[in-house]
């Protein structure tokens, strides 16, 4: 059994072809073909490995991340679920806002997404300021915090509209929905599709993509 490298906390999902094309999923190549039984001792094809969607905090820099409220990604969580939102600094520390007040940490954030990431290196140094500037205010002290309505995300749009370097590609940023509907939904819809297919290997030790479906396909 072939064993694939697993870095970074990466489960380590690979695909190859067999059957007639059909896209096999697994972390363990199988000594047998689970449709055929044929050998695979000699594939025709390398196999592809899936990208791994989640990172380390620390190791991204002047980023938007987010992560589970409760548990983590792949074993817990499912779409819509409540997300914790945190903004990590030139040298990768977490800053984030919660009911304890500003909280800055890496520890915790070992499998989150980047929704955001500053790509003008020149204004690393503009964007630490702002943060170290926001992080001062007195709203973002533990007795201000409110579930519904003054929560990490009120902390991280209140980062962006001081930080006016910040600029979607569609239209300002003005609300928590507008930040939520342009960036954080449309990297945890791409991200659940590795979530789906992780759960489905660690169920049945493969998955079996059927083009003619509607199943998922995790897809770069």
């Amino acid at each position: 059994m072939i064993q694939p490298i697993v870095m970074n906390n990466d489960s380590g999902i690979i695909s190859f072809q067999h059957c007639n094309h059909k896209n096999i999923y697994c972390i363990n190549i199988p000594t047998n073909c689970p449709i055929c039984k044929i050998c695979l001792r000699n594939l025709q094809n390398i196999p592809i490995r899936v990208p791994y969607p989640f990172v380390r905090a620390s190791q991204q820099s002047c980023s938007v991340i987010v992560k589970p409220t409760r548990g983590d990604f792949l074993n817990n969580y499912q779409l819509m679920d409540d997300l914790h939102i945190g903004v990590t600094t030139s040298r990768g520390t977490v800053v984030s806002y919660d009911w304890e007040g500003i909280i800055e940490d890496t520890e915790n954030w070992q499998g989150c997404l980047v929704v955001f990431q500053l790509n003008d290196h020149c204004m690393e140094t503009h964007w630490d300021t702002t943060l170290a500037d926001i992080v001062k205010n007195e709203c973002w002290d533990s007795s201000r915090y409110n579930e519904e309505d003054h929560n990490c995300f009120s902390f991280i749009i209140a980062f962006i509209k001081q930080f006016y370097n910040f600029k979607s590609p569609v239209q300002h940023i003005e609300t928590r929905e507008d930040f939520a509907e342009l960036y954080v939904a449309p990297t945890t819809i791409k991200a659940y599709k590795y979530i789906y297919l992780y759960r489905k290997i660690t169920e049945n030790g493969f998955y079996i993509y059927n083009q003619s479906s509607n199943e998922i396909l995790c897809t770069q």
